[in-house]
């Protein structure tokens, strides 16, 4: 089109010099409108361009950031397995923890040699199993200017949502880490507190795990809070990740 519009400013040119003045006047008129004409032309066709590759740069940059959500939802899923597995495990030690038949158990069947079979004494009520989901890309995702992706802003807005959705994941963790901590201050009050966190037998610890209604009661909290809340919340995390992670993997 630059070619056309340049081609008819030559001829206007070369029809100029045979002409009269007056009449030549309006000619030179004429090739300075055809050159503004072409210089807007060039100035529309840069800005289309640059808008073009700005608009892929766009594009890259979103698909980079999808791409490391993708990782970390596959990096949390691969974990998250091996954490719930261990949560329901111990569901099983708290429940026998609390029952009446754990605690008739005679003392001496409990001695130094089996000493590890001792489901109390594993200290399972002060300790805690962590899960802590990578939110790198969804990070990245948040301070991302991405107003020229307007085609992906659903999937943008689905993935901090989801991030959003699982915040009180690790408000529970939080409450689980206090409330083991506050048992294992508990613990320090007693004399066998130094040979059951290394592992040594002592009988006043199997009296105390058997026959203790406040040490009960800190099993049912402990219980309460890992099992009750913090397990099902890691189900439903693996659920609406595995969910998440099938868009992004039809996003890219």
């Amino acid at each position: 089109m630059i070619k056309f519009f340049r081609k008819i400013r030559q001829n206007l040119l070369s029809e100029g010099k045979t002409e009269k003045p007056a009449s030549r006047t309006g000619r030179y008129f004429k090739y300075a409108i055809g050159e503004i004409i072409l210089v807007v032309i060039g100035i529309l066709i840069a800005l289309q361009i640059n808008n073009w590759n700005e608009n892929k740069k766009t594009e890259h940059q979103l698909n980079n950031i999808y791409k490391e959500v993708e990782l970390n939802l596959k990096s949390d899923l691969s974990n998250l397995d091996i954490v719930i597995n261990q949560y329901e495990q111990l569901e099983l030690r708290l429940e026998t923890m609390i029952s009446e038949e754990y605690s008739n158990i005679p003392l001496d069947s409990i001695n130094a040699k089996n000493y590890s079979e001792c489901i109390p004494c594993q200290g399972d009520v002060i300790a805690f199993i962590p899960f802590e989901f990578k939110d790198k890309g969804v990070e990245l995702l948040k301070t991302y200017n991405d107003y020229n992706a307007k085609e992906n802003k659903g999937l943008t807005n689905e993935i901090i949502q989801f991030y959003k959705n699982f915040e009180h994941l690790n408000l529970v963790l939080d409450k689980l880490k206090e409330e083991s901590f506050n048992t294992i201050r508990y613990f320090e009050e007693f004399s066998w507190y130094s040979d059951f966190m290394h592992g040594k037998y002592n009988p006043k610890t199997i009296d105390f795990f058997a026959n203790n209604r406040i040490f009960k009661n800190k099993v049912v909290t402990y219980r309460l809070i890992a099992i009750q809340n913090y397990l099902p919340y890691l189900r439903e995390y693996k659920k609406s990740a595995t969910t998440l992670l099938e868009k992004l993997k039809t996003t890219n």
